[in-house]
C-alpha cells in the first residue's frame, strides 16, 4: 500500500509525482512523448503489438528511486501508474512504465531541462499557484 503521494509538477506533457511506500520514495514521471513508441521504448521488443496494431502515441511513466526498488513495490507502483495513465490507454495511447535505480531529483532535473530547456527550480512562483503550472 502506498503510505504518501503528491503530485509536485504538472505541466501540459509532463507531471511528476513524489510516491512513498514503507519508508521507501519513489519519483513517477509521467511524459507525454507525442510519438509512436519504437521498439528502443519497449524492454521486451518480443512483446509488442503487430504492426498494425501500433498505437499513434507514447506515454512514458518513468519511476525513479535512490535505492534498488522492492519486489513487493513493484506492483503498487504498477498500478498507481497504470490508475494515473488509465484513460490514456483507453485513447490509442501505448503507455510504458519502467524504473530505475537512479538520483530521482537528478533524474527529474535532467528530463526537464532536455525537454523544456529549464529544471523545476527555474518555475516561477505565480505559475505554481495554479492547477497546471503553465
Amino acid at each position: 500500500m502506498i503510505d504518501y503521494i503528491e503530485r509536485k509538477i504538472r505541466l501540459r506533457d509532463f507531471e511528476v509525482w513524489d510516491v512513498q511506500i514503507g519508508g521507501q520514495h519513489y519519483a513517477l514521471a509521467i511524459l507525454d512523448e507525442f510519438r509512436p513508441a519504437t521498439l528502443d521504448d519497449f524492454e521486451n521488443p518480443d512483446l509488442i503489438y503487430e504492426e498494425e496494431d501500433k498505437r499513434a502515441n507514447y506515454v512514458s511513466a518513468t519511476y525513479f528511486s535512490d535505492k534498488p526498488v522492492k519486489d513487493e513495490h513493484r506492483e503498487i507502483l504498477g498500478e498507481f501508474a497504470r490508475m494515473l495513465t488509465e484513460h490514456l490507454a483507453l485513447a490509442h495511447c501505448e503507455v510504458i512504465i519502467k524504473i530505475y535505480q537512479e538520483n530521482p531529483e537528478k533524474a527529474i532535473e535532467l528530463m526537464m531541462k532536455t525537454k523544456y530547456g529549464f529544471k523545476e527550480s527555474d518555475i516561477p512562483l505565480e505559475k505554481l499557484l495554479h492547477f497546471n503550472q503553465e
